[in-house]
């Protein structure tokens, strides 16, 4: 086999294969062994909130430890999905789970993010009860990924909003931001591994450019499409189509 134009041996691939392998188990288990941290030092912060008459400017340190670790949380999810995504095998188990309760619960549990950009979040949706069979973690993924997109990339004073619609045998979750928007020429790249567009380099140093590809990979393990639609410094709306009805299987991921 040929790579890159060197002669490359079965056993050559093997070894490659190995690593790669090994690399994916090592952020899997080092991002399970970061979570559990996680959890205590935001448990331990929301209790301190939760006390009465907390000085203003303890109150401002607990709102910045809150704030870097919900961040560093995110990073942490976005690297186990990343693994999860990359292992030789992805279990896909769809659940019944109502749309409208999940996200009105993700959507609370991420007010704190709104509340420090000053964005105006609106979740739309036509019925107070949406039944859909999906795997609930792989959706998460999505939703998650794309949601901390919209908020790090709209500055202050921007706009979120969320819709929800029903498409014969789909779904279609669009969001929908005010912020930086994506050059038209780096468009056709937003969803590879690392990859982040110029301006957003320049409006955010730093950023992992994992999250768009764990939400692209993610639509995909569950027979779903998404896209986008961009204008530079006007905003962003991505667009997920997925099934009502997903099929449990076991996805076979390729290594190469």
């Amino acid at each position: 086999a040929e790579l890159l134009g060197f002669a490359v041996s079965e056993k050559d691939i093997t070894e490659l294969e190995r690593i790669d392998q090994e690399k994916t188990e090592f952020v899997s288990i080092a991002s399970h062994q970061l979570r559990t941290p996680l959890v205590g030092i935001r448990w331990a912060v929301e209790r301190l909130f939760k006390k009465q008459n907390v000085p203003k400017q303890e109150s401002e340190y607990l709102s910045d430890i809150y704030k870097s670790t919900a961040r560093l949380s995110e990073l942490v999810d976005s690297l186990l999905s990343m693994s999860r995504i990359e292992a030789a095998t992805t279990v896909i188990v769809p659940k019944p789970l109502d749309l409208v309760e999940f996200l009105n619960l993700y959507f609370k549990e991420c007010a704190l993010l709104f509340k420090e950009k000053d964005l105006d979040f609106k979740f739309i949706h036509a019925s107070d009860k949406f039944e859909v069979v999906t795997d609930k973690m792989i959706f998460q993924n999505i939703i998650q990924s794309i949601l901390y997109n919209a908020v790090e990339y709209t500055p202050k004073n921007g706009r979120i909003e969320v819709v929800l619609d029903k498409k014969e045998s789909a779904f279609i979750l669009s969001v929908r931001d005010t912020g930086i928007g994506i050059p038209p020429e780096e468009r056709g790249k937003v969803f590879g591994k690392f990859f982040r567009a110029s301006n957003a380099k320049l409006f955010k140093a730093g950023g992992t450019g994992i999250g768009l590809y764990v939400a692209s990979e993610s639509v995909k393990l569950l027979g779903g499409k998404i896209s986008l639609e961009s204008k530079l410094n006007l905003g962003t709306v991505f667009y997920i189509e997925l099934p009502l009805i997903s099929i449990s299987a076991v996805s076979k991921k390729s290594l190469t």
